[in-house]
């Protein structure tokens, strides 16, 4: 009697192993699954360190609101993106400095990004600080569109940067 309720109990533990790892291996696929982020497999954490130029062309920025406020108006050129924060897979955070068509320095300071946010905790050119929130409206290898609302002339603006390199200065 013994026997035959010791050989039921190992069975039954067996079974639980089998079942456990059966489980494991499932919740391990859905796990997979899950974190494969966007579409199309890229994530902005990745690719956003470099050097981005402003679109010029006809189109490239867009400003809604009741302005004056041009495109022309809008002198940034160059965003430098450093890689020299954390980045887990889902956010990346670092540095970053942009600047106009002459070099100079318009912000500097923080970014944080995810593929649908860029976070810029920054200082201007006369020591101001700002925190601009722009929403990640698109983006591949060599081109973002973000949108952002520009509080100062109280508009919206929709910019498109592209890639110029992967290195930055």
């Amino acid at each position: 009697m013994k026997s035959e309720k010791c050989r039921v109990n190992q069975m039954s533990r067996k079974v639980w192993k089998l079942l456990l790892l059966l489980f494991t291996f499932h919740f391990s696929l859905l796990a997979v699954s899950c974190s494969g982020g966007d579409d199309d497999g890229r994530r902005l954490g990745e690719e956003i360190v470099g050097t981005w130029q402003r679109g010029w062309n006809e189109g490239d920025i867009i400003i809604e609101g009741d302005t004056s406020v041009l495109p022309e108006n809008l002198t940034y050129d160059l965003f430098y993106f450093y890689g020299d924060g954390d980045y887990n897979g889902m956010v990346r955070n670092g540095s970053f400095l942009t600047v106009d068509t002459d070099g100079e320095m318009i912000f500097e300071g923080t970014y944080q990004c995810d593929n649908n946010n860029l976070k810029l905790d920054c200082v201007n050119s006369s020591g101001e600080p700002r925190k601009i929130l722009a929403q990640i409206l698109s983006f591949t290898d060599n081109q973002m569109q973000i949108r952002y609302v520009n509080d100062e002339y109280d508009v919206t603006v929709t910019v498109i940067i592209r890639k110029v390199s992967d290195s930055v200065k």
